[in-house]
């Protein structure tokens, strides 16, 4: 048995992929084999430091070959289990002993991917829970309600709240993230200067800096709008930064801001929804979503109160690293993972031990009821975990 998360080839830096190396790297060390998947033969992350395992599909899923593939398997096999071919590796494919866990961005089709095999919905962003969806109200295709769906894994308690307001009898588990300690930490001395995400909402971005710009209150700053650079770049710049500006929208976390708590900044901004648990007021600057004047009236309001009590700025910039650090570890990234997957793989043995008790011979059944029955109860627990 293997656990595959299926993981986008990009080499943009984006937080959910990382969590989805993080989370092949946890549950191997605690013995559970996993790998991340990927349909580029050879593709492999290069903007944060890995050496994740990573398996490839033979083809990519959705193209000519695997299209035809699985067409031919339907037609000898309807209601067959589809198989995914694996180029290279110990295993040839995935297949009914595995699990697949799938990003949320896969939309309704998510349930065609796989069928059959055992499978986890990683749900990273609500907001992109509809994706690939339509307005008619006629389709009913809902990967959320697949059977062969064992859990739907998901990273912050708005994404829990909307999938369960979305489909009430859903049972979600709630992994945390982490700050990485070793980048983001309130070290470096603050510098006049506010750093951003130059990829989040740029419309917002340049209305609030230019007009700070022209109401004069940037002559001593320097602004720094960052984009595709590796990780620790983005860490020192935070680091040495007073200011970040949030400019997430709709977002699943919003690990920048929360790094920039981590750093000490002075975070001012939106909470992206996904963030709301942890832009808290008394150690952050929290900002209506597009209220463009509220948001260079609170960044102008931390420029002013810097420059006539710095220590105040600066000891809210460290309430705010020390709540990061206490909630956002990775021991409890660690430690609440392997609990879920715990639960997730306890699940899936019960699911197997009935399916082949359904497929035992009438005869047999009541013959060795009672021990198939005490063997699935005492033995249904996950592969034990290293501690």
């Amino acid at each position: 048995m293997a656990v595959y998360f299926l993981c986008p080839d990009s080499d943009h830096p984006t937080g959910g992929i990382k969590v989805i190396y993080r989370h092949v790297d946890i549950l191997n060390h605690h013995g559970v084999t996993s790998r991340v998947l990927h349909q580029k033969k050879g593709f492999r992350c290069t903007w944060f430091e890995n050496d994740t395992a990573i398996a490839y599909t033979r083809f990519p899923l959705g193209s000519l070959l695997s299209r035809a593939r699985n067409k031919i398997r339907g037609t000898l096999d309807p209601d067959g289990i589809r198989t995914i071919p694996l180029a290279g590796g110990s295993s040839s494919e995935i297949g009914p002993s595995d699990i697949l866990v799938i990003p949320e961005t896969r939309g309704p089709d998510l349930a065609d991917i796989g069928r059959g095999i055992p499978r986890v919905i990683l749900n990273q962003n609500a907001f992109l829970t509809f994706k690939h969806f339509s307005f008619d109200t006629n389709n009913r295709k809902n990967p959320y309600a697949d059977p062969t769906v064992r859990a739907v894994l998901v990273n912050s308690e708005h994404v829990e709240q909307y999938l369960h307001h979305a489909f009430p009898r859903l049972v979600t588990h709630r992994f945390y993230l982490s700050i990485d300690p070793k980048l983001f930490f309130p070290g470096a001395p603050k510098k006049k200067r506010i750093c951003l995400s130059r990829i989040k909402n740029p419309v917002d971005a340049l209305q609030v800096i230019n007009i700070l710009k022209f109401r004069g209150l940037l002559a001593h700053y320097e602004v720094v709008p960052f984009i595709n650079i590796p990780q620790d770049r983005v860490a020192m710049i935070m680091r040495e930064s007073l200011i970040f500006l949030s400019l997430g929208n709709r977002e699943g976390f919003g690990l920048p801001a929360a790094e920039a708590m981590a750093c000490g900044c002075a975070v001012v901004g939106y909470h992206g929804w996904g963030g709301r648990e942890f832009f808290k007021s008394e150690f952050s600057y929290p900002v209506a979503d597009g209220d463009i004047i509220g948001f260079a009236r609170h960044v102008e309001e931390v420029i002013k109160r810097y420059d006539c009590d710095p220590e105040a700025v600066l000891e809210k910039g460290r309430r705010a690293a020390e709540f990061i650090r206490q909630t956002y570890s990775p021991e409890r990234e660690e430690r609440e993972l392997v609990e879920v997957w715990e639960r997730v793989l306890c699940r899936r043995s019960q699911a197997l031990s009935v399916r082949k008790a359904v497929t035992v011979p009438p005869a047999a059944k009541i013959e060795g009821a009672v021990g198939r029955m005490d063997t699935t109860s005492t033995n249904a627990g996950a592969p034990p975990l290293k501690p």
